[in-house]
């Protein structure tokens, strides 16, 4: 198959701290892999970097003959343009992985993310949006701070979780000078944090859970994912909140979780792939964030799971192809979850969604594909 991979290239940012510029230059590894990894399974692959202009270098492209790999997070150095990429995809009449503009734009937004997962009954942490230069808390302390529509944990930090009005105000003061933007204020949500893998469109399946552990930090208001422990190596945030995959559940609450994932990337209309943060208090699941679109890094979450699952990197960057052309309705092989699928119905067990180890080592050719 024909496909283009797709990536943004950034130079500085607009707005933020000088180091959240290593979250938006990590689509070149993202890309490097992925490109690899397609061209492993015999696709044709070429590889589109953008920067300040998307129109051209695609028009070289018959969009009936390719495929976009998306990778591109943004446009001219701005992450609030991801939406319009799609729409020039769509004007230009390209087929592409992942979700559409509506769902990216809805997900920036995490305010309007959230009144979704409430309006479909979905356990979410109550909120409010706070802009300048009035501050009207209706929510108790403690409290969650964070930019409203940034994502990868930009502005996160261990000040960010709030006690009383003199840190609400310090960090809402951060949130506006830093991103220029209105900042998303929730109840804090104290417990096991998961992170969510699903696959899938019509009959989406959930991989194995992977969870962040806190063990190591005693207090639990500093227990949080912040920037620095996302991306920042060398940093005590990044040691002390290592991931176990899989995670330690019960069946009954991996069974909790798995559908309460499923349930949200079906309500903001993730297609694909994606991955769904939550937290668990008192056996509730609450959605933390819904990720469409989300990091491809062999060493990020989604390639974490799939590997858990019995996935090399190269057959989960396969299978987001195929799911997309299976979308697309192009001739192209199955997916492989669809495969299984129509296998657990002829062996009467259709309906479990999360996938057993052995559900992806049908084809000998892919499992001989290093990650």
């Amino acid at each position: 198959m024909k496909i283009l991979v797709v990536y943004n290239v950034v130079d500085l940012l607009d707005k933020g701290q000088p180091d959240d510029l290593l979250a938006e230059q990590e689509t070149k590894i993202v890309e490097d892999a992925v490109a690899s990894s397609l061209r492993s399974f015999g696709h044709q692959v070429v590889s589109v970097p953008i920067r300040h202009e998307l129109w051209e270098p695609l028009r070289e492209f018959d969009p009936n003959e390719w495929l976009i790999f998306n990778l591109c997070e943004s446009i001219r150095d701005k992450t609030y343009l991801e939406p319009y990429v799609i729409s020039v995809y769509e004007y230009l009449h390209f087929r592409y992985t992942g979700s559409n503009r509506l769902t990216l734009a809805t997900c920036l937004n995490k305010a309007r993310a959230k009144e979704i997962l409430k309006a479909h009954g979905i356990p979410t942490a109550p909120f409010q949006v706070i802009g300048p230069p009035t501050v009207r808390r209706q929510l108790d302390f403690p409290l969650f701070v964070k930019p409203v529509a940034e994502d990868a944990s930009l502005g996160i930090t261990l000040d960010s979780v709030v006690e009383n009005e003199r840190e609400l105000r310090q960090q809402l003061r951060f949130i506006w000078d830093t991103y220029r933007q209105p900042a998303l204020v929730e109840s804090f949500i104290s417990g096991r944090e998961f992170n969510v893998t699903v696959l899938g469109n019509d009959n989406p399946r959930v991989l194995p859970l992977s969870e962040i552990n806190f063990k190591q930090i005693p207090d639990p208001k500093a227990r949080i994912v912040t920037f620095k422990g996302k991306w920042i190596e060398e940093s005590d945030d990044y040691k002390y909140t290592q991931v176990i995959s899989p995670a330690k559940v019960t069946d009954s609450l991996r069974d909790k979780i798995s559908e309460v994932a499923v349930a949200a990337y079906r309500a903001l209309g993730v297609r694909d792939y994606g991955r769904v943060d939550l937290r668990v208090m008192n056996g509730v699941p609450y959605v933390l964030e819904v990720n469409p679109n989300a990091d491809l890094s062999p060493d990020a979450g989604i390639a974490r799971a799939a590997r858990v699952a019995g996935m090399s990197y190269a057959m989960l960057a396969d299978e987001i192809v195929r799911l997309a052309a299976h979308r697309y309705r192009l001739k192209e092989p199955r997916p492989r979850i669809i495969s299984l699928r129509l296998k657990q119905r002829r062996e009467g067990m259709d309906g479990v969604r999360s996938i057993p180890v052995s559900a992806f080592k049908t084809e000998k050719r892919a499992l001989n594909v290093a990650a």
